[in-house]
């Protein structure tokens, strides 16, 4: 029988994936009109108050005094790679990219790098059971993600990058993201998951809000979200950046970075049901192959693995 913390972290993952599902849509949306870095750096500054609030009702400030050095260095490191290079590049490449090409082909890239990461680098435990999740998850994600991108309009010729540049950023995007898995599960200490993201996410915040002023000379202050995307930004800072990424470090932390990342990509799965009841979109054969892939890998990762 597995720990229950253990249990309490896989779950964590699930709940993540559910927090980024229901702002994947809203990012999408929003990242043909507005950068990548204006959206990364505000998701969050807004999100960073939140987090520091929650760490000081639980009581987890104390944590951060007697923690090393090197430990909040990795901790905002993780979130400089992260989020400052992985969530902005790519926010930033995809409406050049495509959703269909993107989102499957950086998923699959993450989980392989960060679940074999975690093995190899961080010495924990693997079976088939979690290698068999690990595929199942991955392949569903792609069914149901390239069903649902198929009917969504895409870049045009001129728009479109090439196939090198394309490889290029999925490759760096994957990289960046499996980087800031491992640092972040490597060099965590015992800080627990609201002290943690009390570094992480106002250090993303910062680093991608300096860096976006520096490189347009502030012209970045004139392409800030309008009063009618405001309140979709404010949703995304506080559900997507704040509830998601706690309950993510709570999983690596406590699941590990391997469980992590397979169950935590399970995300394009939870939009299936969303888009049902509130779009009232109609599932496809696709869509219900790539659910039952998904559904499998995560009981052979919960139960098994």
């Amino acid at each position: 029988m597995r720990p229950g913390r253990a249990l309490m972290g896989e779950a964590a993952a699930l709940a993540s994936a559910l927090c980024w599902a229901g702002t994947s849509v809203g990012m999408a949306r929003l990242s043909a009109r507005y950068g990548g870095a204006v959206l990364s750096s505000l998701r969050f500054l807004i999100a960073s108050p939140l987090v520091i609030a929650l760490m000081l009702v639980t009581g987890s400030g104390s944590q951060l005094t007697e923690a090393a050095p090197r430990t909040l260095g990795l901790i905002a490191l993780s979130a400089c790679i992260g989020y400052g290079i992985g969530d902005t590049a790519y926010i930033q490449a995809l409406p050049r990219v495509g959703l269909q090409r993107m989102a499957p082909t950086t998923t699959a890239l993450w989980v392989a790098l960060s679940a074999g990461g975690g093995v190899l680098l961080l010495d924990e435990p693997a079976g088939w059971a979690l290698v068999a999740g690990g595929v199942a998850v991955v392949a569903g994600t792609y069914l149901i993600v390239a069903a649902r991108a198929g009917a969504m309009p895409g870049p045009n010729d001129l728009e479109r990058l090439g196939t090198l540049p394309t490889l290029g950023v999925l490759i760096a995007v994957a990289s960046a993201w499996a980087a800031a898995t491992l640092l972040l599960a490597g060099g965590r200490g015992d800080l627990g998951a609201f002290a943690v993201s009390a570094v992480r996410i106002p250090a993303g915040g910062l680093v991608i809000a300096v860096t976006a002023i520096a490189a347009s000379r502030g012209a970045v202050f004139r392409r800030l979200p309008s009063a009618a995307d405001l309140p979709l930004v404010l949703a995304l800072g506080v559900g997507g950046t704040a509830v998601g990424s706690v309950l993510y470090i709570y999983a690596v932390a406590e699941a590990g970075a391997a469980r992590a990342v397979i169950l935590n990509s399970t995300s394009p799965l939870m939009v299936v049901p969303l888009s049902m009841y509130f779009l009232g979109e109609r599932p496809t054969a696709l869509v219900g192959a790539g659910t039952a892939l998904c559904v499998l890998g995560t009981l052979l990762v919960i139960a098994l693995g």
